[in-house]
């Protein structure tokens, strides 16, 4: 299938195959596919928790109104944003500059730059940039997945503040989505893809 075949083969998985697990190999290309996301700046304002321990799954559950996925999936990531921007921004300079300090002087117009755009919003603020940062990344690792044949479901339909607690997230990470991944179980519903026709979601001016 080609790639666009695979994104209208793909769906919001809701039942997943217990017994079918991800490989490494298939796990390690969703995550790099997630890495390799572009966002803003390149500063990378998220983080991904991927969720192994059975225990915290359960915990998880409950406060995604019992959704099967998050408990059934071989393959949880927990999307947040980060909220310290600046912190972050000086994290990409030593990334950039390799550590070395004349390299890093040489950036400093744009360190400027970036940290006069950033440096300015407050905690609400900050977290609702990041978060469409997180959201480009969810993007990519949806369309991974469907690129190797494998099945997910985006999830936003629980109590990200529980969610937060739940996972000890420290204070510069606010929750914003889940990505279960796996394989769809045999008897899982599939509904008819349906999408709004081009000329309703396109225009030329």
């Amino acid at each position: 299938m080609s790639f666009l075949e695979k994104l209208n083969w793909r769906y919001a998985t809701k039942k997943f195959d217990v017994t079918k697990k991800v490989s490494e190999e298939d796990t390690n290309k969703i995550l790099e596919a997630i890495r390799l996301a572009p966002t803003s700046y390149g500063i990378q304002p998220f983080h991904v928790t991927i969720v192994e321990a059975k225990d915290i799954r359960e915990e998880l559950k409950k406060s995604a109104h019992g959704q099967s996925q998050i408990t059934d999936a071989p393959l949880l990531l927990v999307f947040s944003a980060r909220t310290d921007l600046v912190k972050r921004i000086d994290e990409y300079l030593d990334v950039i500059s390799g550590g070395d300090a004349k390299a890093k002087e040489g950036l400093k117009q744009y360190e400027d730059m970036m940290k006069g755009a950033l440096g300015g919003l407050d905690g609400e603020k900050a977290k609702a940039w990041a978060a469409k940062q997180a959201y480009i990344a969810l993007g990519f690792g949806m369309a991974a997945a469907a690129e190797l044949g494998i099945d997910s479901c985006p999830m936003e339909g629980f109590d990200a503040v529980a969610f937060n607690k739940i996972l000890q997230s420290p204070e510069n990470l606010s929750v914003q989505s889940a990505l279960a991944i796996g394989y769809r179980a045999g008897d899982d519903k599939i509904r008819p893809k349906v999408r709004f026709p081009k000329d309703d979601i396109f225009s030329k001016k």
